[in-house]
C-alpha cells in the first residue's frame, strides 16, 4: 500500500523544490477526491434510505462530481505537464468554489469568510512564498465585490487578516525553503566527502592488498620458519618453511596459542623455560637455542609496533626459527676436539716445563751460561704454550656451558698482590711501571670468584704490557656506587683503532698490526674476559685512542659477605 501511494503521489523532477510542491499538490488533490467520494456516498445513501429527498442533496452530489472531475484534470496536469500551472488552477478553482459555497452575506462577512485563508496558506506551499500575497489580494477583491453587490461595506478587518496570514505564510515558506536549501548544500558536501573518503578507502585497501600480497610472497620465500603472533600470543601468520622445521601443518598453527606450541611433546623440557620467560618478561631474545625432537633450532624474536598510534603500541611479535642442528653438531665436535687436544697437549708440555726447570737448577750437574739461557727460553715458551692451551680449554668449557663460577669471600688487596707477583717482572723487563691502588670506599672483603677475577686482571694487564712500549700501566679497584664495584686498567700504549673497538671481544679476533704478529696469540684473552664477566653479571667497557693508550673499565655487583 505504501509503495502504491508513493507511486501515485511522487513525481520525480530535476528540481527538488518542484518535486516537493507537486507531491504536496497531489496529496491535497487525493484528499479532496476522497472527500468528494465520501460526500457523494453519504448523499446517495440518505436518499436511498429515504431520509431526505433528492432535491435536497442533488446540488451536493453534482458539485462533488464536478469537483472530482476538476481534481482529476488538475492531477493529470500536475503529473504530466506543469506543477505550477496545476497549482494555480487548483487554487483558483478552490477560491471560486469558496465564493459560491454560501450566501453572499456569509461569504463576505460571515461564517464562510475563514475558508479564503486556505488558498492563501496553500499558495506559499504550492507556488512560491510570495504567492500568498497574490491570493490574499485576490480573496480581498472577491469579498469586496460580493459585499458591494449586496450593498454592504467591505470587511476591512478580514482583508487585513488575509494579509497578515499571507505574511505568516510567506515567512514560514521562506524559512522552510532556506532550510531545505542549506540542507541540500550540506547533503551535497557530505556526498562529496563520502565519495572522496570512499575513493581514499578503496585506494588504501588496494595498497593494503598489494602490500599484504608482497609480504606474503616475501614470507613464503624465506627459508627460515616464521610465525607471527598478535599481542595475546595467538599465531596469525606462518610461512611454509615452518612446517618442515617443526613437522606441524600450517593450518594447525594458525589461530593457536604460543602456549600450545611450548607444551608440544617434541620440545625438550629445558627449552620450555626459555620460551615461557620470553612471554612473561616480554623480551626480544636473539639467537638462543631450543631442542625440538632431534633438531636444534635457533630462535630470534622481535616485537611489532604500530607507529601510527601514540607510544608505538605493541601489536605482536615475530619469531624466526632457524634449523641449527648441523651447526650445533659442528660446534659440539669442535669443542670436544679442542678440549681433548688441549688436554693431551698440556700433559707433555708440563713435563717439558718440569725438565727445563730441573736443567736450569742444575739438578743433573753444572750448567754453563748458554745452557741456563736455553733452559729459560724453553720454560718461557712452554709457559706461553700452556697459557694458550688454558685459554682454549676455558673457551671450550664456556661454549659447552660447563664453566662455573665459585663465589667465596675474597680480599681485593690479595688480587693486586697476586697480580704484582705474576707480572711485575714482565713489566720491569720492558721498563714499564705497574702501579695499583684501592679506593678507600671499597670494602676490605667482597664475595666473588677470586681465581676468575685474577684471570681477568692478568689477561687485561698482560695485554697492556704487550702493547705498551713506554710509560706505565695503572690498575685501580674502586666502588662505583652503592650496588657496584669496578676495576680500571689503563695504559699508555699504542691504543686500538676506533674501527676495531666493536670487535675486540669477539672470539679469535685480533687487531691487525705488526705488534700483534710479534706477540702472537689466538685472540681469546678479551673474549674470555667478556664471557667470564657475563657469568658474573658484570660488564666491561673500553676507551682507546691510537698512540694515546687504552682504558678498560669493569663493573661488578657489590656483594659483601
Amino acid at each position: 500500500m505504501k509503495e502504491f501511494l508513493d507511486r501515485i503521489l511522487t513525481i520525480s523532477t530535476a528540481d527538488p523544490d518542484d518535486t516537493r510542491r507537486r507531491r504536496i499538490l497531489n496529496i491535497l488533490l487525493v484528499s479532496v477526491a476522497i472527500l468528494c467520494v465520501i460526500a457523494i456516498t453519504i448523499s446517495l445513501g440518505v436518499v436511498f434510505l429515504s431520509i431526505t429527498k433528492w432535491e435536497n442533496t442533488s446540488l451536493i452530489v453534482l458539485g462533488s462530481i464536478v469537483t472530482l472531475v476538476g481534481v482529476m484534470i488538475v492531477y493529470l496536469i500536475n503529473s504530466f505537464w506543469s506543477g505550477r500551472i496545476a497549482a494555480i488552477i487548483f487554487l483558483v478553482l478552490l477560491t471560486v468554489m469558496f465564493s459560491f459555497s454560501d450566501s453572499p452575506m456569509e461569504v463576505s462577512s460571515g461564517r464562510s469568510l475563514f475558508a479564503f485563508t486556505i488558498p492563501i496558506i496553500m499558495a506559499s506551499m504550492l507556488l512560491v512564498p510570495w504567492a500568498s500575497f497574490v491570493f490574499s489580494t485576490l480573496c480581498s477583491i472577491i469579498i469586496s465585490i460580493i459585499a458591494i453587490s449586496i450593498q454592504t461595506i467591505p470587511n476591512t478587518p478580514a482583508i487585513i487578516g488575509f494579509f497578515l496570514i499571507a505574511l505568516v505564510a510567506w515567512l514560514s515558506a521562506r524559512s522552510l525553503e532556506s532550510a531545505l536549501k542549506e540542507l541540500r548544500t550540506i547533503n551535497a558536501n557530505l556526498d562529496q566527502v563520502v565519495i572522496e573518503r570512499t575513493q581514499a578507502l578503496t585506494q588504501s585497501l588496494d595498497r593494503e592488498r598489494i602490500e599484504a600480497g608482497r609480504n606474503q610472497a616475501i614470507l613464503n620465500s624465506i627459508a627460515d620458519g616464521v610465525i607471527v603472533f598478535d599481542k595475546k600470543w595467538n599465531a596469525t601468520m606462518a610461512n611454509p618453511a615452518i612446517t618442515g622445521m617443526l613437522g606441524i601443518p600450517i593450518e594447525l598453527l594458525i589461530n593457536k596459542s604460543f602456549h600450545e606450541l611450548i607444551e608440544h611433546t617434541r620440545l625438550a623440557p629445558q627449552s620450555r623455560g626459555l620460551l615461557y620467560a620470553m612471554i612473561e618478561h616480554d623480551t626480544q631474545p636473539v639467537g638462543f637455542r631450543i631442542e625440538w625432537g632431534e633438531k636444534t633450532l635457533s630462535i630470534s624474536a622481535a616485537q611489532i609496533y604500530d607507529n601510527r598510534k601514540e607510544n608505538n603500541t605493541n601489536i605482536g611479535t615475530v619469531i624466526v626459527f632457524r634449523d641449527f642442528t648441523r651447526e650445533a653438531e659442528v660446534e659440539k665436535l669442535k669443542s670436544t676436539f679442542v678440549a681433548i687436544i688441549s688436554h693431551e697437549l698440556r700433559t707433555p708440555l708440563n713435563a717439558i716445563l718440569g725438565y727445563a726447570e730441573m736443567f736450569k737448577e742444575a739438578v743433573y750437574g753444572p750448567m754453563n751460561g748458554k745452557q741456563v739461557n736455553m733452559a729459560e727460553r724453553i720454560m718461557k715458551n712452554t709457559q706461553r704454550l700452556l697459557g694458550l692451551i688454558n685459554d682454549l680449554l676455558d673457551q671450550a668449557q664456556m661454549e659447552a656451558g660447563k664453566l662455573t663460577i665459585h663465589i667465596a669471600p675474597l680480599k681485593p688487596a690479595d688480587l693486586l698482590e697476586s697480580l704484582h707477583g705474576l707480572l711485575d717482572k714482565s713489566a720491569s723487563d720492558k721498563r714499564l711501571r705497574l702501579t695499583s691502588e684501592i679506593d678507600d670506599d671499597l670494602p676490605e672483603t667482597l664475595n666473588g670468584d677470586a681465581a676468575r677475577l685474577q684471570q681477568i686482571l692478568v689477561n687485561l694487564v698482560n695485554n697492556s704490557i704487550k702493547f705498551t712500549d713506554q710509560g706505565e700501566i695503572r690498575v685501580k679497584l674502586l666502588r662505583t656506587d652503592d650496588a657496584k664495584w669496578g676495576i680500571e686498567v689503563e695504559d699508555t700504549g699504542q691504543g686500538i683503532p676506533a674501527s676495531e673497538l666493536p670487535y675486540i671481544f669477539d672470539t679469535f679476533r685480533q687487531v691487525e698490526g705488526a705488534t700483534t704478529r710479534v706477540h702472537g696469540g689466538f685472540g681469546l684473552g678479551l673474549a674470555i674476559v667478556k664471557q667470564l664477566l657475563t657469568l658474573m653479571s658484570g660488564d666491561i667497557e673500553v676507551e682507546s685512542n691510537v698512540n694515546a693508550g687504552t682504558k678498560f673499565t669493569i663493573t661488578l655487583p657489590l656483594v659483601i659477605p
